[in-house]
């Protein structure tokens, strides 16, 4: 029983003693009135209901939604292997294996967060053995702008053998803000490993830690 219930019951009760030595059709007309404003109490009872449980319905709605919004996190290789990038390029990890939200652009390299918060991002390059023993390939996670390095790994005069080398950033991004990986320095002949022998050696990755 609501409260509103329980206190117009107890007012029932009490209003019965008082109407005692009253003439029975005033008692009636109370009665009545008594009975109409049960009534309404009821039809408001059943709307209040309702009302709760579109909100709740709304609330779970807008739950999955804000849910969605923030399951941001990627994971993507390089296809085919670059050889001799120039400085200023940007990686293009092409194959993407997992974008959720999809933020990260296979098509040209960039994460673009989507909500202000705490991000992460890891680097994995390789580079075959190479025979120029002075060549050099510096790697820059880079935000917004060519040249604002956050990060950097690099890949230098290997010759016998393979080489990878990686990079990581805990960043905090407005939404808007943009993260990719550049080349920096380069020296000599270099290749970028990409996709060989059913094995990714160079791969990018990303996620949402905590939105604001």
């Amino acid at each position: 029983m609501s409260a509103i219930t329980f206190v117009l019951s107890a007012f029932i009760s009490v209003s019965s003693g008082l109407l005692e030595g009253i003439p029975p059709q005033e008692v009636l007309h109370s009665d009545a009135t008594l009975q109409l404003l049960m009534s309404e109490v009821t039809r408001l009872s059943n709307e209040l209901k309702e009302a709760q449980e579109k909100i709740s319905t709304l609330d779970n709605q807008v739950d999955k939604l804000t849910n969605k919004d923030r399951d941001i996190a990627f994971f993507a290789y390089l296809g085919p292997g670059l050889v001799n990038p120039s400085p200023g390029t940007t990686i293009v990890f092409n194959e993407p294996m997992t974008n959720s939200g999809n933020n990260y652009d296979p098509q040209h390299g960039v994460f673009t967060a989507s909500v202000n918060g705490t991000y992460n991002f890891h680097l994995i390059a390789a580079s075959p053995e190479n025979s120029d023993p002075s060549h050099q390939l510096h790697l820059y996670i880079t935000k917004n702008k060519p040249g604002s390095y956050v990060s950097y790994g690099w890949l230098d005069r290997t010759t016998d053998h393979w080489v990878q080398t990686s990079a990581s950033a805990v960043l905090h991004l407005c939404k808007g803000d943009r993260i990719w990986v550049e080349v920096g320095a380069v020296v000599g002949s270099h290749t970028l490993a990409g996709h060989s022998d059913n094995r990714p050696h160079t791969y990018w990755s990303g996620f949402l830690i905590h939105a604001d």
